[in-house]
């Protein structure tokens, strides 16, 4: 009777420790999927710069580029921490004027060449009823509201730095779409003379370039998200860009080729951050509290300890009845 008890222990205790594993991976797993939804949660990251190699960064990225211009404060040095906390999210429909507007003004024209270039655009019949009517997509989106503590080295001010928004389009495929529709509507307005005089106002944007200004604009990716940055980057066509898991795989070019490696959470936002000099040698690191290495640890230190109650209980058990 007691071999059956101790035997039925030892099956529970096993389904208990499969069972938090298969969870832990079931809840990260990539399957093929059109369908993906946003796993966006409220709470607060915690960012910490790991290691920042000075000498070789300047030696492979830029000697007049430093981490603080990708990321705010003090994200050059090293041990410097940063926070975000999510605070709500809405959903939303944006046109094609929207995403214009919204997502390329900003990355290439300061707010007064936009206004400039907006009431160019007005007087010559360019407005957002007539570009809409001649580019009809919409776009079903989520947009959240990021409170941000910069890069410090000292304590966190009481109030955030800035809020951001976090921006996840649940369709990796109307990416290629907005940048197809960028591209023909630039066109367009570089072939006005009294929009463009120059004829090259409007940048041509290729689609690595496109994506690495979506990461520092608040880029979001949905779940399964490995499957969702592969449809992503097969879509625009990148050419310097690959996928791993829920890692971008950047090829990039400075002083010399360097790789930068961007791992997305379950919450489908940046979990690290890592740049690798030419020879593999990670010259900079960002790791965060939304880091999938930190999940399967927590899950490793839960099962280990569940091992171990259950084995003092048995053990204790056996003694008494001694």
């Amino acid at each position: 009777m007691r071999l059956i008890k101790s035997k039925t222990r030892t099956r529970i205790l096993s389904l208990t420790i499969l069972s938090l594993f298969l969870i832990g991976f079931l809840s990260t797993s990539i399957v093929a999927s059109s369908t993906y939804q946003h796993t966006l949660a409220k709470g607060t990251d915690e960012f910490v710069v790991e290691l920042y190699d000075s000498d070789e960064w300047k030696n492979t990225v830029d000697s007049s580029l430093t981490p603080s211009d990708w990321f705010e404060g003090e994200a050059n040095v090293t041990n410097a921490k940063s926070k975000a906390t999510l605070r709500a999210w809405f959903p939303a429909t944006w046109d094609t004027w929207d995403v214009f507007t919204s997502i390329f003004l900003p990355e290439y024209f300061n707010i007064s060449e936009t206004f400039t270039l907006l009431f160019a655009m007005n007087s010559q019949g360019y407005n957002k009823t007539t570009i809409n009517a001649n580019y009809t997509t919409n776009y079903t989106l989520s947009y959240g509201l990021l409170a941000v503590w910069n890069y410090t080295t000292k304590d966190y001010e009481e109030n955030p730095s800035n809020t951001d928004l976090i921006i996840l389009f649940p369709d990796p495929l109307k990416y290629k779409v907005m940048l197809d529709d960028y591209h023909a509507l630039a066109e367009d307005l570089n072939g006005n003379f009294f929009i463009s005089p120059s004829g090259d106002t409007f940048p041509n944007v290729s689609a690595d370039e496109f994506l690495w200004k979506l990461i520092f604009s608040g880029f979001a990716t949905a779940g399964p998200h490995g499957n969702y940055l592969e449809s992503l980057v097969s879509e625009l066509g990148c050419q310097n860009t690959s996928v791993s898991g829920s890692t971008l795989i950047i090829e990039r070019y400075g002083v010399t080729n360097y790789t930068v490696e961007i791992s997305y959470g379950e919450k489908g936002m940046m979990s690290s951050f890592i740049v690798k000099n030419i020879s593999g040698t990670i010259i900079y690191q960002i790791t965060s509290s939304n880091s999938e290495w930190l999940f399967y640890l927590i899950l490793i230190i839960v099962a280990v300890s569940a091992v171990a109650i259950v084995t003092f209980l048995i053990i204790r058990k056996k003694k008494l009845r001694r």
